[in-house]
């Protein structure tokens, strides 16, 4: 019987979740926060799981960066993000950063049902597959609205897309105009910890494999990279990384 991991914060999503998931056949396990998904994926990795987006702590970001940042058995874990969100950027981004669906909240329990039933048939591709044919989808949604400006896309207001979009795509291309140099005296603005960040991320390093070299979270280092931005008078991270890995940071520096 297939095991199911569903997360959420609020306990009559859970119980909802549950009751329905087991009427279908399926053996269910809940969490109520990121911390207690991630202890029981390293306990007993579960055949699929429904991550809530919005949880206090550790949220289904970091969860899923976590899961997915990783080589073990629960880097190959369906995972559908559940959010009563609606935002197209937030859609993209979870299609990119590894989720194989987005299920909205209030949502119908057939839904699930069916969603895993999709993923979890013996002649169903592999995981990894899946979510590489989603990634790809999402890439060339971000690409086509990139290139239409003044379109008025939602996909272009959430600046953690692009960045994740240099990610998973080292490869980016250059820009045609002149590389962007940070005068020297914003350079030396940087503190310690910034500078580390930066010659961590010029190595071509992804954010999630830079947070865990500095023991930080995926949302902090995020964070970290638009206040060097502003402190560097980029306009934007993808500015920030077109630099930094288009050149030798330290020699530079």
């Amino acid at each position: 019987m297939p095991v199911v991991l569903v997360v959420d914060d609020e306990p009559d999503i859970r119980s909802l979740m549950k009751i329905n998931l087991e009427a279908a056949g399926y053996s269910v396990i809940t969490a109520a926060t990121g911390e207690e998904a991630l202890d029981q994926v390293r306990r007993r990795p579960p055949d699929a799981m429904f991550l809530d987006l919005m949880m206090p702590g550790i949220d289904g970001w970091d969860v899923l960066a976590e899961l997915k940042a990783g080589r073990g058995p629960g880097s190959e874990i369906p995972v559908f993000l559940v959010t009563a969100l609606h935002d197209g950027a937030l859609r993209l981004r979870g299609s990119i950063e590894g989720a194989l669906q987005f299920i909205t909240k209030p949502f119908d329990p057939v839904e699930l049902v069916h969603a895993l039933e999709q993923v979890l048939d013996p002649d169903a591709p592999s995981e990894r597959e899946l979510r590489r044919r989603v990634q790809s989808a999402a890439l060339e949604a971000l690409a086509r609205s990139e290139r239409a400006p003044g379109s008025g896309s939602d996909l272009q207001t959430d600046p953690r897309v692009r960045l994740t979009r240099l990610e998973h795509a080292s490869s980016y291309p250059a820009s045609p105009s002149e590389p962007l140099r940070p005068s020297q005296e914003r350079l030396t603005s940087l503190t310690a910890k910034q500078r580390r960040l930066v010659e961590e991320l010029a190595t071509g390093a992804s954010v999630a494999t830079v947070a865990r070299e500095l023991g930080t979270s995926r949302s902090s280092v995020y964070a970290s990279l638009r206040r060097v931005c502003r402190k560097l008078d980029l306009s934007g991270t993808r500015d920030l990384l077109e630099w930094v890995r288009g050149r030798t940071f330290t020699g530079e520096l």
